[in-house]
């Protein structure tokens, strides 16, 4: 990259501030310690292998990011038969078998408030969903579960309280991913819930796997293709605290039996920028899923038709992971879904009505061939304007060595980060991003926030039977080689609702420079299983001068226009929900 006033130059190569490092392991530094019960004990059930989720949260709106950990449960066999609130006492249950809240104290550590708080679930966790659903200014939790789900009301009071029964979001089976969004236009944030398999640990437990050279099967973690899928479960807020439960009418629950749901990873995005919310998911050896938004709460899934459902071959991947961004600069948004080991993931590049998988001339195949990704995103990490992608890896086998020896796949994997061109090709830059690469654990989910208010992105990821690894990005350090003035540009936006509500999801952002246009989509979903900061961050390179910036807002067709806005801060912009909306509700 070179400095200048106003234009910025695409670096063609590895940039300095991936030379050096970016990311750095802070979680002990910061006050967290969090390992992963998953109660593996040999018997070997399916839902040990594939949690577990975290979301960033300010749950007491002191302007410091919260962060919520789903834990898992000792005894795997019990899970369908307990309550996912903490129906139990804490003396009764140890006290790391619980989700934690830690609270930001804004000094750069965390403290454990879980119990006080109210939020201390103690189902078989798997992910979490972040949103404002009563519209009160105060973000709730859902949290997702092996089991009933969870809604925990925020009371704006620093405690939650536990209100699934009431409004009538439990979803029982087996929930993964879940996203918050207005579906129906009505000002009013909407559910959707992810569906695995049919799976009880009552019942069913290992599955037998071949060695090679060898007459004898051993126990293993079974495949998803001997189980039926279950459909997504799509809920409608009614605007007074209670849900209904649309999955049939909607089309959502259209698809049911070996062939259909599986879903693990889901990001609702304006995929036909026709001015509503689409669903996309990730599905596990099965087609993946795209709901066009049709209006009044009625869907069809166009993934035959886009391209979405299969790889180039024409055959359906082990999807688990999904992230959504526009990798190569032309306006419309990619995705990205993470893969089976042996598989790669895909690179989905939009063309308007339809998506390519653009995974080979993208770069993206050999980094991942053999690692099993998990967790993704599509995040600008050295603020250079372009996204650049990282990926949680590890297998769900952990006696992989022994069922596929010889291949170099092992059940702990080293993570990937590939850093963008800024035309869309990726290079594989891992083993000169420090220390942190070096390591292999069972990774499975990665949520992106700015949790020190710095400017630039950092990252937390969780991984199996290990503990979640908090990743302070140092891009904008002053301390970093070059000083303040080595240190690109940005601007932070946080798009809400007025009177005080809901962040605007999928609001849609243009930053207009000189020859060069960035886009970006409000999200808090996406990766896997997990929430993410809801405020966008956008590198502006070297540029010096304030931009201004387009927003089209959620269901609006005309885009408004702010600015000048300064660099190198956070700018709040409020959205008043008009009237037809009001009218819907």
């Amino acid at each position: 990259m070179t400095e200048d006033s106003g234009k910025d130059a695409l670096p063609p190569t590895v940039s300095e501030a991936t030379r050096r490092g970016v990311l750095v392991d802070v979680t002990s530094a910061r006050g967290i310690s969090f390992l992963n019960v998953n109660g593996a004990g040999g018997k070997r059930f399916m839902v040990e292998t594939v949690g577990f989720g975290a979301g960033w949260i300010d749950f007491d709106r002191d302007g410091h990011l919260d962060l919520y950990l789903v834990q898992g449960n000792r005894d795997p066999q019990r899970a369908l038969d307990e309550r996912g609130s903490p129906s139990e006492p804490s003396n009764v249950r140890a006290a790391e078998d619980r989700n934690t809240l830690y609270r930001n104290r804004g000094d750069g550590t965390f403290e454990d408030v879980s119990e006080r708080a109210g939020v201390a679930d103690r189902g078989y966790g798997m992910g979490v969903a972040v949103g404002d659903y009563d519209r009160d200014g105060y973000c709730d939790l859902y949290v997702t579960n092996y089991g009933r789900n969870t809604l925990y009301r925020n009371g704006g009071d620093g405690t939650f309280e536990d209100v699934t029964g009431l409004a009538g979001v439990e979803a029982p089976g087996w929930s993964t991913s879940a996203s918050w969004a207005d579906f129906d236009g009505d000002g009013n944030l909407d559910l959707y819930v992810v569906s695995y398999v049919e799976y009880d640990t009552r019942r069913q437990g290992a599955c037998v796997a071949r060695v090679p050279g060898s007459t004898r099967g051993i126990p293993a973690y079974c495949d998803p293709s001997g189980f039926f899928g279950v459909a997504d479960v799509l809920y409608r807020n009614r605007g007074d605290g209670t849900f209904q439960d649309v999955s049939e009418e909607s089309s959502v629950a259209s698809a049911r039996g070996r062939i259909a749901g599986k879903g693990l990873g889901v990001t609702v995005s304006d995929f036909d920028a026709d001015g509503d919310p689409d669903v996309l998911v990730a599905t596990d050896k099965v087609p993946n899923i795209l709901w066009r938004n049709l209006g009044g709460m009625r869907f069809e899934d166009v993934a035959l038709e886009t391209g979405f459902a299969f790889d180039a071959d024409g055959e359906p991947r082990a999807g688990m992971g999904i992230a959504r961004g526009d990798v190569d600069g032309n306006g419309r948004f990619d995705y990205l879904v993470t893969n089976f080991s042996e598989e790669t993931n895909t690179l989905y590049r939009s063309h308007g009505d339809y998506l390519e998988d653009a995974t080979t001339p993208c770069g993206l195949g050999p980094s991942s061939f053999l690692p099993l990704g998990f967790g993704a995103r599509l995040v600008d990490l050295d603020l250079d304007g372009d996204q650049d992608l990282y990926v949680t890896n590890g297998h769900v086998l952990d006696n992989v060595q022994r069922i596929r020896p010889q291949t170099g796949i092992d059940f702990g994997q080293r993570d990937l980060l590939l850093e963008n061109d800024g035309q869309g090709h990726f290079s594989d830059v891992s083993a000169q991003a420090g220390s942190w690469f070096r390591r292999a654990l069972v990774g499975r989910a990665v949520a992106e926030a700015d949790y020190d208010n710095d400017g630039d992105p950092d990252l937390l990821v969780t991984n199996v039977g290990g503990p979640v690894v908090l990743l302070e990005n140092t891009t904008l350090d002053k301390r970093a080689p070059g000083g303040a003035a080595g240190r690109p540009s940005w601007i932070g936006l946080e798009l809400i609702s007025r009177p005080p509500g809901p962040v605007v999801e999928n609001a849609r952002v243009k930053v207009l420079l000189d020859g060069r246009t960035i886009v970006r989509e409000v999200q808090t979903d996406g990766s896997f299983l997990s929430a993410h900061d809801p405020r966008l961050r956008i590198g502006l390179g070297h540029r010096k001068s304030p931009v201004h910036i387009e927003v089209r807002w959620r269901g609006e067709s005309r885009s408004v226009t702010y600015g000048p806005l300064k660099l190198g801060q956070y700018h709040v912009l409020r959205w008043r929900v008009p009237a037809s909306a009001e009218r819907r509700r």
